[in-house]
Order: C-alpha cells, then sequence, then structure tokens
C-alpha cells in the first residue's frame, strides 16, 4: 500500500468519534486473536511466566481471556497512536493524569540531559509525547518497520507530537549528541532489537535484554526517568513515573540495570494484558524478537 492510501486511512480515523476508532480497533485485534495463531499462544505463554513470577497458577478460561484482551487493548492503542497527534497541555490535562511530576522537576533541575525509558506497555509512545508538553525536547531511537510507506507514516506522527526520531542504526552517534546538548532521549527497555542485549533474570527466567540506557548513564552520568503509560477503565491513560535514578547513586552499571528491569517488572505485574508481546519472549533469539507485532 502507499503512503497516500495510509495518510487517507489515517485521516479517516482521525475524522470518527474516538469511541467508533476503538470499535473499529477491537474488532481487527479480534480477528487477529482468533486467526494468528501462533501469536496467540505466544501472548498466553508469555502472560503464565509473569503471573508464576507471582506465585499465580492461572485458570485456562482466565489466560485466555487476558491474552484476547492484550489483542483488544492492542487495536485502542493503534487507534489512539493515529488519533493523538500533537499533545498540547491542555489536550494532555483532558486524558493523561501523571504521578510523580515532581520527578520531572528533578529531571529539569539537572541541568542535564537524561534518558527517558519506557517498555511495550499501555501506549508507551503517548509517553514520549507528554514531555514535549511539558517544555523538553525528545529524541525517540526507533527500529524503523519493514515497510517505508508505514515507517514515513510512523515518523510523521512522531515528528507531530514533538518528538524528533534517531533511528536505531545510528543510535550511538544520534543519541550522544542529544544528550550532551541537554535533551532528552527515549528508549524502550523490554526488547533487543540490535542482538546486542545481555543476559538477564526476568521474570525468574533469563532473558536479553537491552541495557543501552543503563551503559549511557553509567558512561555519560546522565539520570535515567523510568515511567509507564497505561490505559485506565474509561480509557483515560496514567503515566505513573518511578524516583529519577542518578547514575551517582549506583556503582555500577549491571547496578543500573538491576533497577531498571525491577521497574519493568512492576510495571507489568500492574497489568500483565496491557504488554504487547506477539512472540514467544522468553524462547526466542535476539533477531527473533524483531517480528512486528499484528
Amino acid at each position: 500500500m502507499t503512503y497516500a492510501f495510509y495518510r487517507f486511512l489515517a485521516f479517516v480515523i482521525r475524522a470518527m468519534p474516538r469511541a467508533l476508532a476503538h470499535w473499529i480497533g477491537l474488532r481487527l485485534c479480534d480477528a487477529a486473536y482468533f486467526l494468528h495463531r501462533r501469536a496467540r499462544a505466544a501472548v498466553e505463554e508469555n502472560l503464565r511466566t509473569v503471573w508464576a513470577h507471582e506465585g499465580l497458577q492461572p485458570s485456562d478460561d482466565h489466560a485466555a481471556g487476558c491474552a484476547r484482551k492484550t489483542f483488544q487493548y492492542f487495536g485502542k492503542y493503534a487507534a489512539d497512536f493515529i488519533r493523538f497527534r500533537e499533545m498540547p497541555p491542555d489536550r494532555l490535562r483532558r486524558f493523561v493524569s501523571v504521578a510523580g511530576l515532581s520527578e520531572v522537576e528533578k529531571l529539569r533541575a539537572t541541568g542535564r540531559g537524561g534518558i527517558l525509558l519506557t517498555l511495550h506497555y499501555g501506549n508507551w509512545e503517548l509517553g514520549g509525547a507528554v514531555f514535549p508538553a511539558l517544555g523538553f525536547k525528545v529524541h525517540a531511537v526507533v527500529q524503523p518497520v519493514a515497510s517505508p510507506p508505514m515507517e514515513r507514516i510512523y515518523t510523521f506522527f512522531r515528528r507531530q507530537r514533538g518528538m524528533d526520531v534517531i533511528p536505531l542504526a545510528r543510535a550511538s552517534t544520534g543519541i550522544v549528541r542529544a544528550l550532551r546538548r541537554g535533551d532528552l532521549v527515549a528508549m524502550v527497555g523490554d526488547r533487543d532489537f540490535t542482538g546486542t542485549g545481555l543476559p538477564h533474570d526476568f521474570m525468574g527466567r533469563p532473558a536479553v535484554l537491552p541495557h543501552g540506557a543503563a551503559w549511557f548513564a553509567h558512561k555519560l552520568g546522565v539520570p535515567i526517568l523510568f515511567g509507564a503509560v497505561r490505559r485506565e477503565p474509561d480509557d483515560t491513560y496514567a503515566l505513573r513515573l518511578a524516583p529519577l535514578i542518578n547514575p551517582e547513586e549506583y556503582p555500577t552499571e549491571a547496578a543500573i540495570q538491576d533497577r531498571l528491569v525491577a521497574l519493568m517488572e512492576q510495571t507489568i505485574h500492574s497489568d500483565p494484558c496491557q504488554w504487547f508481546t506477539f512472540y514467544p519472549f522468553w524462547r526466542t533469539t535476539p533477531a527473533a524478537s524483531k517480528q512486528p507485532d499484528p
């Protein structure tokens, strides 16, 4: 499909009432749930690992129901990704509750650049859009999708939200330049797209996780602000920010990574159905984790 077609489709979705856009997203991802057997099985397997980590043995109905809800949540996320272009302060106050604004002010007070870390949870793209609305310059590190027209759409949407894009292939140079200018760099910490991740215990099982955020924080002395945007029952969002991670308070890069992994685990446990991993997370090689979402 062409770039013009995707732009037209985005225009149509933005013209719809939000409830209708959500309904369409739900129906499409419900179909994906029933048609993509491997993705469905992978989501359920991942959920069972998350629950086992907290000592829960789910019933079969509960596991299947939560797996289906994961697909449905993703449908709503996709609709909102298209609909939420810029995020000016008035729209931010309307749709996004924020817990931990004091941590934002601590980050601002450092006068340095910083890393925003999140994971593929809730509406991670919306989280990055919050900070331009608060007066920060944000650069998002992204793995381009296979379809060039779709990648142009994603880049267009991110720039509308006030974010610049750093392609993963040129990430190191782009990240260093942005941080030295005092800007923020947004990254995700739950998926190794480069094949350079390191093994770490995650939910009680070994997994390969990216360590770039911890590495840059340790080497350049910049703070990390971890946060996640969770969808609430009324379809608003809540951005929850953890206490600012100052690298001076951690003796090693590994200690910073341990803290980040703990925060990701805590976030996923708060609502496992909003963690979007449509492949067998603990059974794939780093290269296999590049599989696209449905």
